[in-house]
């Protein structure tokens, strides 16, 4: 526990002093986020979040986390994760080229570090599912998916830093729970690195001079991050967590994109193009403030990852925690699809 407070200590102190550094010269080289038709924000707000995040991650893992094999291909990663998002937030690269550098990025994970998912637990009932030889195909998909489902998510004050709070608060109650020393020590430093961002973002210094934006840059690192740990949580020789436990931890930015992917689809736009469709966007157009916006989505995020944390804690059978999964993401798309209709009904006037 003492180490893990010492971790969370540093990191936090570290995000808090690299944003006086990095916000400065992020004004003076143009690593702005600046108002526009999708982005209705006031000024130009500095996207130094995900980079000072890095920082923290960064100098902890000499100081603090064990410095295994895999935890530095876990560095290489995030380092190649954190500069494409942070020339997409600077040039806003093509949707393509960030999904091939993204792929790219899963490769390295599963051949580099020898990370993937071979295992997704027993679905159907008592047999085990195992990919074989499509397992590594598999698990760079899902690398992509939640790289792309935390940035997308980024659209409000505070959103993916909670949700991502959320996800790593998880893994490390089932560190905690499993005396897993290394996923605990990794959550203490993400959560500090969390909340010191937070109080630019969401708290105190978000008004004024200090406040600042993660960037893609931050969000695509949380997403690598989280399915990074949550693999080697579910498929180690340690594990601490079923493989259908992950849904849950992750489940607002997994239902988020596919439920808006499945619309734009439906529409005859591409799902990879970006509008305001979003859970957020249409809190916000039902006339929300975005900081409520941002927590009544977190706490849904928090609640469903209490639900995961319980089914796993308690052994709830991979089937049922699956059923129950997808009844949540039916629920949800109906809820939505009825409320885009609603909200469509009211602007045409019918």
């Amino acid at each position: 526990m003492t180490a893990s407070f010492f971790s969370f200590f540093i990191s936090f102190l570290s995000v808090f002093c690299s944003v006086f550094v990095l916000r400065p010269l992020a004004t003076n080289f143009g690593l702005v986020d600046k108002p526009c038709s999708r982005k209705q924000h006031e000024g130009d707000i500095p996207l130094v979040g995900g980079l000072a995040i890095y920082v923290a991650i960064t100098l902890c893992s000499f100081l603090i986390t064990p410095f295994e094999a895999q935890y530095k291909m876990y560095l290489l990663s995030t380092s190649f994760m954190v500069l494409i998002g942070s020339l997409d937030d600077f040039y806003d690269i093509d949707a393509r080229l960030r999904l091939i550098a993204q792929f790219l990025i899963g490769s390295l994970m599963v051949f580099g570090a020898d990370l993937y998912i071979s295992n997704l637990g027993s679905l159907f009932g008592m047999e085990s599912v195992e990919l074989g030889a499509f397992g590594p195909l598999f698990t760079v998909l899902a690398v992509v998916t939640c790289i792309n489902a935390f940035n997308m998510t980024d659209g409000v004050d505070g959103l993916v830093g909670m949700l991502s709070l959320n996800t790593f608060l998880s893994l490390g109650i089932l560190a905690y729970v499993s005396d897993f020393q290394f996923s605990n020590s990794l959550t203490s430093v993400l959560i500090g690195a969390i909340i010191a961002f937070l109080f630019f973002n969401f708290g105190s210094f978000k008004q004024g001079r200090y406040k600042i934006f993660m960037g893609d840059a931050g969000s695509m690192l949380m997403g690598l991050t989280a399915i990074w740990l949550i693999t080697y949580s579910t498929q180690s020789g340690q594990s601490i967590m079923r493989p259908s436990t992950a849904l849950w931890l992750i489940a607002i930015p997994l239902l988020d994109m596919f439920s808006v992917m499945i619309r734009r689809i439906r529409k005859g736009h591409s799902p990879l193009k970006a509008s305001r469709d979003h859970f957020h966007h249409i809190l916000l157009r039902r006339g929300y403030k975005k900081t409520s916006v941002s927590c009544m989505i977190a706490l849904a995020s928090a609640a469903l990852c209490a639900i995961g944390v319980m089914i796993d804690i308690n052994k709830v059978p991979d089937s049922v925690s699956i059923l129950m999964f997808i009844t949540v993401f039916v629920v949800y798309n109906l809820l939505i699809a009825n409320e885009e209709k609603r909200q469509s009904a009211r602007l045409t006037g019918r």
